[in-house]
């Protein structure tokens, strides 16, 4: 699956050299195989950028899924996410110029798919990353079947992390609300 999205920040942010945004705007990308019983492996991916400032989480994780009755079943999946922070400040006279931050933390989540309708699954999720600073994440992803393999996706999560502290104060805890609007397609291997 993989679409667009929009991100909507607590904080305005610093996106070029004299502008700040408390939005930015990208794609997410997210795929998952199921090569045994109950057993997934997923990964995914979300950039976000405006300006000269760009966002990126991926994760990678493996998970377990079992059935919760005739239209739903819970999971839990366990992996490794990455953030990355970049600034371009390249200009005419210093050229590959640029900011960067990145960190890798442990990452679970516990979910549940549920068949609302023939055609609608709801997908509610809740995760943590233990970054520095913990990141939080409230997900609800919908997807409306068209066709057996294609589907339609509006999704929508919360995330909260803590941005800690430096030598002149305690920083802010950025929120993020995030929008996505896109397309899934599923197969299965025989």
């Amino acid at each position: 699956m993989s679409g667009y999205q929009y991100s909507l920040y607590s904080e305005y942010l610093p996106t070029d050299i004299y502008s700040s945004y408390d939005n930015m705007s990208g794609y997410y990308a997210r795929a998952s195989i199921n090569p045994v019983g109950q057993v997934f492996l997923e990964g995914r991916y979300d950039d976000v950028s405006r300006d000269r400032l760009g966002f990126s989480h991926s994760l990678i994780g493996l998970g377990y899924y079992m059935p919760a009755g005739k239209n739903s079943s819970v999971y839990a999946l366990l992996g490794a996410e990455k953030l990355t922070a970049e600034m371009d400040l390249s200009n005419p006279l210093f050229s590959n110029i640029s900011m960067s931050y990145s960190d890798t933390a442990f990452t679970a989540e516990l979910g549940a798919k549920i068949n609302i309708m023939p055609r609608w699954t709801a997908e509610p999720a809740i995760r943590v990353a233990t970054f520095d600073e913990p990141l939080y994440e409230l997900r609800l992803d919908n997807q409306i079947h068209l066709t057996e393999d294609w589907g339609v996706e509006a999704n929508i999560a919360h995330r909260a992390m803590d941005l800690g502290h430096t030598q002149l104060g305690e920083l802010p805890v950025l929120k993020e609300m995030n929008f996505r609007l896109g397309v899934r397609y599923q197969f299965n291997i025989s």
